[in-house]
Formats: C-alpha cells, sequence, structure tokens
C-alpha cells in the first residue's frame, strides 16, 4: 500500500505515523515543506519526501493520505485522494481496538484533566488503559504497541478538541465505530434542530454511542436533536458524586461508575491520583528533594510557566532537547536565572542554548544523551551546594524542547525521569533499564 503523509508534525506526529506505516511494509511519502529533514530512522527504513507540488500527484496514486491534528488537508490534495484518516480514525478502525473499550472525553475545558484522572483511577483498578492526549500528540503510539503486540489494552481514552471531532468524523465516513462512553467536560455544541448537522454535537453523537454523560444543561438539547436515546444519557454531577465541581475529577468519577464500578472501589482507586502525567506532576520527595515532571512543556513559555510557580524553593533545572522551531534560546533567559543550576539534555535545540550559556557565563551540567546522566548530574550538583545542611531543593524536568532525537515522544522522556526518580527514592525496587 502506498502511503501519503502531509508533514512531520511540530510534535512529531507525521514521523510517528511513517514508522507505524513503514513498520507494516507499506510505501510512504511524506510531504515536507517546512525543510525539516527527514529523521535517520525513517530514512533507512525506506520513508521519501516529497514536495507540495509533488505531493499533488503522489496524491492521486496513493492508497491513503494521513493528515496531521489540526491541520487541513490542502483541497487539491483532497479532491484527488481516495481515502483520508488521521491519527484517531487510524486507531478506531484498526481492527485491534474492536474488543477495547472505549471513551471518548470531549468539551472546552478539563478534557486532559478528567482523561488522566479516569486513566489512573481504572489502573488502580486493575484495567489497563491507554491514554492519548489530543492536543499536539499522535494517537500512532498506541497503535504501533498494538501492532507489535508490546501491550493490549482494556480501555482507550481519547480526548477529543472541537477540530479533532470534525477531523475524526470526516476520516471516518461520519459513521464511527462502538463507543463505549461518550463524556462531555462543560460546553460543546449542539444541533439546533433535528436536521443541524453542523454543530460538533451532530458529528459525536450517534446510534455508536452506549451511553452518554453530559452536564445538565446539555441534555434537553441532545435529546432534542434525536442523537441518542434518552436512556442512554445521564447528568453530571450526580448527587453523590465526592468530586463535585473539581474540574476533571468529577466527570471522571461518573465514567468510572457508569462503568459497573461500586461507588467504594472508584473512591480508593481516585485516592492515589496525583495529577496530569508529564504536566508539573510530583513523582516523590527523597532527602529534602522534590522531583517534578514536566516533560510535557516542549516550549520556552512553558517552562517560564512552571518556574514562576515553584518560586520561593531552590529549583534545579533539566532543560534541553530537539528544536521544532526556529526557537530563540534567549527565550529561556527568565527561568535560567530564577535556577539555582542548570543540567541540559542533548538536542538540536540545547546547541544553541550551549552558545548562549558560554556568552552569559552561566554554568551547566552536560549535554547528556541519557535521562539517568542528568538526574545524577543535577542531584550531584544539590549536594555539592548544600554540603551538611539539609534544605529542601526542586528537581525540575521542564525541557522546553521536543524530544525525538534521545526517546521516542515527551511520554517516554517523563515516563524515564518517573522511574529514575522513584528508584532513588526506593533502591530496592525492581531495576528498570533507562
Amino acid at each position: 500500500m502506498r502511503v501519503l503523509i502531509l508533514g512531520l508534525g511540530s510534535s512529531g506526529g507525521g514521523a510517528e505515523a511513517a514508522e507505524y506505516y513503514l513498520k507494516l511494509g507499506n510505501e510512504v511519502l511524506i510531504m515536507e515543506s517546512s525543510g525539516k529533514n527527514l529523521p535517520e530512522n525513517l530514512k533507512r527504513m525506506g520513508a521519501v519526501i516529497v514536495s507540495k507540488s509533488e505531493a499533488l500527484e503522489a496524491a492521486k496514486d496513493a492508497d491513503l493520505v494521513v493528515k496531521l491534528p489540526g491541520i487541513p488537508i490542502p483541497y487539491a490534495i483532497k479532491t484527488r485522494a481516495k481515502r483520508t484518516t488521521n491519527d484517531i480514525a487510524a486507531l478506531l478502525e484498526n481492527p485491534r481496538t474492536e474488543n477495547i473499550q472505549k471513551i471518548l472525553i470531549a468539551g472546552d475545558k478539563g478534557k486532559t484533566s478528567t482523561a488522566s484522572a479516569l486513566s489512573s483511577a481504572l489502573s488502580q483498578l486493575g484495567m489497563k488503559a491507554a491514554f492519548s492526549e489530543g492536543i499536539g500528540y499522535s494517537a500512532f503510539h498506541i497503535l504501533s504497541e498494538l501492532e507489535n503486540d508490546n501491550m493490549m489494552y482494556d480501555v482507550l481514552i481519547l480526548e477529543l478538541s472541537h477540530w479533532q471531532i470534525r477531523d475524526t468524523a470526516e476520516s471516518l465516513n461520519y459513521k464511527w465505530p462502538r463507543i463505549d462512553i461518550i463524556g462531555v467536560t462543560d460546553e460543546l455544541k449542539m444541533p439546533s434542530s433535528p436536521s443541524d448537522f453542523n454543530a460538533e454535537g451532530a458529528l459525536l453523537f450517534g446510534p455508536w454511542a452506549r451511553k452518554v454523560i453530559i452536564p445538565r444543561t446539555l441534555k434537553d438539547r441532545l435529546v432534542f436533536a434525536g442523537l441518542v436515546p434518552k436512556t442512554k444519557v445521564r447528568t453530571f454531577p450526580s448527587i453523590f458524586n465526592p468530586y463535585r465541581y473539581r474540574s476533571g475529577m468529577e466527570l471522571a468519577w461518573e465514567c468510572v461508575c457508569a462503568m459497573g464500578f461500586r461507588k467504594r472501589d472508584a473512591l480508593r482507586a481516585f485516592l492515589s491520583y496525583r495529577g496530569i502525567p508529564n504536566r508539573l506532576e510530583l513523582v516523590c520527595v527523597h532527602d529534602g528533594i522534590s522531583f517534578i515532571n514536566d516533560s510535557a512543556s516542549v516550549l520556552p513559555l512553558s517552562v517560564a510557566f512552571s518556574m514562576r510557580g515553584m518560586r520561593g524553593t531552590p529549583v534545579n533545572l533539566i532543560l534541553g532537547g530537539t528544536d521544532h522551531g526556529p526557537t530563540d534560546p534567549s527565550m529561556f533567559m527568565d527561568a535560567i536565572e530564577d535556577a539555582v543550576s542548570v543540567t541540559l539534555l542533548s538536542g538540536s535545540l540545547t546547541d544553541k542554548l550551549l552558545t548562549l550559556l558560554r556568552r552569559e557565563g552561566i554554568r551547566y551540567n552536560g549535554p547528556f544523551d541519557r535521562m539517568e546522566d542528568a538526574v545524577d548530574a543535577a542531584i550531584g550538583t544539590i549536594m555539592e551546594r548544600r554540603g551538611v545542611k539539609n534544605t529542601s531543593e526542586i528537581v525540575l524536568l521542564s525541557p522546553g524542547a521536543y524530544a525525538d532525537e534521545h526517546f521516542a515522544n515527551e511520554f517516554e522522556r517523563g515516563r524515564e525521569f518517573r522511574t529514575i526518580a522513584e528508584r532513588i527514592k526506593d533502591p530496592s525496587s525492581s531495576r528498570k533499564d533507562v
């Protein structure tokens, strides 16, 4: 099969799609007009870069055109394509997901916190849950795990922005596979009449939805449109919800209960939830050092935001990685000046930071290819500075850069940091190679 992928993507989604289809033995062409170089692993596997003008011709011969999240297909390519898809549609259509429970989380705000809390709770309840963030990340990493038999999941939890609903509905020919639960956090545009098919609600809801959990303010409009029978719709928060008015937690609780778990078991499962993985996630505290995983920080502004929230406590910042820019390294200066030490992860953005740090006379550790070496260096700096005085400090992984030169993605980078920090706290825990 010949596959045309419309770009590498700012977060590497196109690269993940290319690797997925290449491993299945397909011929892969990647339209890339931004001047990015093809990653070495994709070159070795046989992927080919084509220009936008060449992609117009390639679309006619391609069996499948894969679009990236949030980027519309050029009209000229769309009219030539035999079939189009995106990452979420490809995941939902794959036969390996047919018997896996599927939960979709939509709305304006709170989607990630809801999906994260739900994933954590279901894992505590003994289910293997796959959680794919909707913005900036590709669901092809879940597909790759399923295809390679690396992981079999009990449930898929997917958050959908408004434009992802439209993208996915179009890719699925407006007929979704069975969806076990659709949860809406707050607002979603509902059709004004049964014949109104322009609203996102008209594209998302249908006979494929087994259960729908929505705010009370949306129920009447949904039922009026005739998209889902009233018997399948429940509203939240219920009067017995222990997380009423706690953003993310309240809808996640309702979803767990809708799956048939007892309330007391659900309550116990949520007690261990520590926040969104890779987003200012407190992993553990050991010897006065708090290890905070902010691997989802891929922009300088994200690092500055994270550092502002930690003023008053010395922060040892782990920074750097891959540039999908061009990024101006001077945008990191406020965060760097607020940190008591800086440790660098290797990558193309780090190369730019090195020039800045040397010019400004700022000391740094690294750069390091391995997360373990970076964490060890940050801890070593703390020990040298504080001596016998046992002060509280923070080791913060907030790279401000992407991860695809030395890690599969930002998720893997965060997992490695988490594993290392937990092993430092408990050396007797089973060692995991990193």
